[in-house]
């Protein structure tokens, strides 16, 4: 604890070996057993000319720019609705949520809000810049993703290597990534594994991983991620020395999270959550991913390159993270843009040969992919800012606004059933006043609860006894849903409102009956 001040970039204080204007070691230990990071061989280069601008620093503009133009797009994820929602209610009221303030059917219930910091930064970036400002934050923060998977896979010395290899996160993630706080997750994870590198001065852990643990809950995957570095250093005849200092400023970070609103509660929720997995093994993104989707074939054909450089250039340091990260990835789809960032480092040391362009060269090629980088990231900039801030194409803008006309949604006398995804709509567009049947916060509603939304979802028997139970009368659903077509043949219930995606059904006799 009495090492000096924090260096970026410098582990131990000694700067790594590299051409001065090149992010591409010159020093041939890089890939080497023991942990493989960069050593130099020699005293550091005086600074030399910065133009014309190397190959690799044109990449990595270029990778920066993908990762914002992925990060960027309209916002459209209904997850994200909830935590800005979140946002917007935690700066009017001062105070951040302990019980649900978003449905009818577990108003009240105990909720660890574990990404209010992330909502927090919603919340105060809505209110200064709109939903355009949502946006550039959300490109920023894949841009920052983008930059950095690119400076994880340093190790693999060439050109060629280190596309192969930082690549398949971005492919993965324009399938997968979505503004939700897992973004700030991913670039905590990025420097978690850039320290582990020696890219980054492990003491810079403590704010990283503090940071982490109250935007979101998957912080002890970086912990592990150092574990098994760590470890395989170790058992590649190594001293993991840095993985080792890594894990011990990290674990400081972690806890000093209990250093927030919330308290201890935040450090113990991802262990809470764990208990509820027979309910979370419902929800699609908990469950072992489809390889008919194209997230999980990117994926998939990443493990194997992983899996083939492993073979080619052995090492404990790159195969224990392959394969913990790798069957985490197999048990839940929410994993696998986890475990594409972690294995990059590993693939990038198994792809070193591959390729003659070491990324040093300069010249008319370099400047080339820069002035591409650069009117490629103008115009991302520029859709970004002039283009909708918000995609509800997927929602029922239409049904919802003849409902409110009529008075049938946001209101205290009416208990008005809605898909989860239409639960986070109505969260965006009434904030605590949305009365939502459910939403897709599974890990704090009551099982009951959860019982009963499956029900509806899938039509199953007992279905009516649900509605009656809760007090609904009125349903708005997928009109090609089994309840949508038990609702239309049902003597108890009527159409009030139908288009070509949505239904809105009205209980025959209730109040809500003579506004449908």
């Amino acid at each position: 604890m009495s090492d000096p001040a924090p260096t970026v970039g410098q582990p131990d204080g000694v700067p790594v070996a590299t051409d001065a204007t090149s992010d591409v070691p010159t020093d041939e230990s890089v890939g080497a057993p023991g942990g493989g990071r960069a050593r130099p061989s020699s005293p550091a280069p005086t600074l030399a000319r910065r133009w014309p601008p190397t190959l690799a620093a044109a990449f990595a503009a270029a990778f920066a720019v993908w990762g914002f133009a992925v990060g960027s797009r309209p916002l459209a994820d209904n997850s994200f609705f909830t935590h800005l929602a979140t946002g917007r209610l935690l700066l009017e009221q001062g105070s951040i949520p302990s019980a649900d303030p978003y449905s009818f059917t577990a108003a009240g219930t105990p909720w660890i809000v574990q990404s209010w910091l992330a909502s927090l930064v919603y919340g105060l970036v809505d209110r200064a810049a709109g939903g355009t400002g949502l946006v550039l934050l959300a490109g920023v923060l894949g841009g920052l993703v983008g930059a950095l998977v690119w400076r994880l896979s340093l190790p693999g010395r060439s050109l060629l290597a280190r596309v192969v290899a930082a690549a398949f996160p971005l492919l993965v993630g324009g399938f997968m990534w979505s503004p939700r706080p897992l973004m700030f997750g991913l670039v905590c994870l990025c420097l978690v594994l850039l320290a582990a590198e020696g890219g980054l001065d492990p003491r810079w852990l403590v704010p990283v991983m503090w940071v982490w643990v109250n935007t979101h809950g998957s912080f002890p995957l970086g912990l592990v991620a150092l574990g098994l570095l760590a470890w395989g250093a170790r058992l590649d005849g190594g001293d993991g020395a840095t993985e080792l200092r890594s894990l011990r400023w990290a674990a400081l970070g972690v806890a000093l999270g209990v250093v927030n609103p919330l308290g201890p509660k935040l450090l113990v929720f991802p262990v809470e959550l764990l208990t509820r997995a027979d309910t979370l093994q419902k929800i699609v993104e908990w469950q072992s991913p489809s390889f008919a989707s194209g997230y999980a074939r990117v994926f998939l054909l990443q493990v194997v390159v992983a899996i083939v450089v492993v073979v080619r250039r052995p090492s404990w340091r790159a195969a224990l993270p392959l394969v913990v990260f790798t069957a985490a990835a197999l048990l839940g789809v929410r994993n696998i843009v986890v475990a594409s960032i972690v294995l990059v480092p590993g693939a990038a040391r198994g792809l070193v040969g591959l390729g003659s362009l070491t990324g040093r060269e300069r010249g008319p090629a370099a400047v080339v992919a820069w002035v591409v980088a650069l009117i490629g990231g103008v115009a991302v900039l520029h859709g970004a800012v002039t283009g909708p801030a918000y995609d509800l194409a997927a929602f029922p803008r239409d049904a919802v606004a003849w409902m409110d006309q009529r008075g049938l949604v946001a209101r205290e006398d009416v208990g008005t059933a809605t898909q989860d995804t239409v639960g986070n709509y109505l969260e965006l567009l009434y904030g605590d006043r949305a009365r939502a049947f459910f939403d897709d916060r599974v890990d704090m509603y009551p099982r009951p609860v959860v019982d009963d939304y499956l029900t509806l979802h899938t039509g199953s028997p007992g279905w009516q006894a649900v509605l009656d139970r809760r007090g609904v009368d009125v349903v708005l659903w997928s009109r090609t849903a089994p309840v949508s077509q038990l609702l239309a043949g049902s003597p108890d219930w009527r159409i009030g409102y139908q288009d070509g995606d949505w239904v809105v059904a009205c209980r025959r006799g209730s109040a809500a009956a003579a506004r449908c």
